[in-house]
């Protein structure tokens, strides 16, 4: 592995970690709102988190944000970097 590769590397997993772990609370939050079905007791305000939550990880996943990044463009970088000398 480059230098350049071994500095990219560590930010790398970072990143990963986060996208591991905003997929967790994704699926916690999605429990924890009954896949974001609105209680019949819940008022505008109730009715806009949830359709913001449900927003939020259909942006996460429709657009394959985590899925580009982890699959495609982390993998890439490292595989330039390896192949870049200084």
């Amino acid at each position: 592995m480059t230098k350049i590769a071994s500095a990219m590397a560590p930010p790398i997993s970072v990143m990963e970690h986060e996208h591991d772990h905003a997929g967790r609370l994704l699926m916690e939050l999605r429990q924890l709102t009954d896949d974001y079905v609105v209680p019949e007791w819940g008022c505008g305000t109730v009715r806009a988190i949830y359709q913001g939550l449900a927003e939020l990880e259909s942006s996460m996943h429709v657009q394959l944000h985590v899925h580009l990044e982890n699959n495609i463009l982390f993998p890439r970088a490292l595989q330039l970097a390896a192949a870049t000398t200084l």
